[in-house]
């Protein structure tokens, strides 16, 4: 006991050092925890990603019986046209180029309109005017995934009629607006398959950040605050 009293005794780390020991550590180990909490959420996604990928493609008219979480990243195959309205999401790069990302919304044959995501694209690429007018009936394949914001605009959106529109990012409500008195667009969006018709480069993927990433931010996270710990007593055994 009375080495343990002298431990005690000989640890003075100062107030000043123990405040902010009591302020960083539990910061330290709450932002690790949550890495961890979301480094397992993108594994379930991807888990999930992967099992509803390798099923089956389902029908337009399959979609009434499925809730709503059991279409997601299900492939799913459309008859229908491409519409002549086209949004370019801008500074997409892929492969160390410049280009976009090309979104253009698909009139199925129930008068369903679903905006699909053809992938990436050249901007010299896009100029080529075969490339866009793909109006005629075809026969299109997709994965289902939630209608997620697309890209980061910091400024005001502008309104405009002209088509293609070039952005910066891209919702839902932007969509919705754009195209309001025409159509009724569906809340998701089909990420095309690379064989049908009209498809660019597929780039998208279920997370843009992969799972073990969150994990090695969360031993960052960790180390630090165990440098912290080890600091603190070296600090209070310390001779003045």
């Amino acid at each position: 006991m009375n080495g343990k009293k002298t431990l005690l005794n000989k640890f003075k780390p100062g107030i000043g050092m123990s405040i902010f020991v009591l302020f960083f550590l539990p910061l330290l180990l709450f932002l690790g925890s949550w890495q961890v909490t979301r480094g397992i959420e993108k594994s379930n996604l991807v888990a999930y990603h992967d099992f509803n990928k390798s099923l089956p493609p389902i029908l337009l008219e399959d979609l009434e019986g499925l809730a709503a979480n059991d279409r997601l990243y299900r492939n799913m195959s459309l008859k229908g046209r491409y519409l002549k309205e086209t949004y370019f999401l801008d500074n997409r790069v892929y492969r160390q180029e410049s280009g976009y990302e090309v979104f253009t919304p698909f009139l199925a044959n129930n008068n369903q309109v679903f905006l699909i995501n053809r992938g990436w694209a050249h901007k010299e690429e896009v100029k080529q005017p075969n490339k866009l007018s793909a109006l005629k009936e075809t026969n299109i394949e997709g994965l289902i995934a939630p209608f997620n914001r697309f890209g980061l605009s910091l400024v005001a959106v502008s309104q405009d009629n002209n088509w293609p529109k070039i952005v910066q990012e891209l919702t839902l409500e932007r969509v919705q607006y754009d195209l309001i008195k025409k159509y009724e667009i569906q809340p998701t969006v089909i990420h095309l398959s690379a064989g049908s018709y009209g498809a660019f480069e597929p780039v998208w993927r279920p997370s843009i950040m992969n799972p073990s990433r969150h994990y090695g931010y969360a031993v960052q996270w960790f180390g630090l605050a165990l440098v912290l710990l080890i600091s603190y007593i070296y600090f209070g055994y310390r001779k003045k």
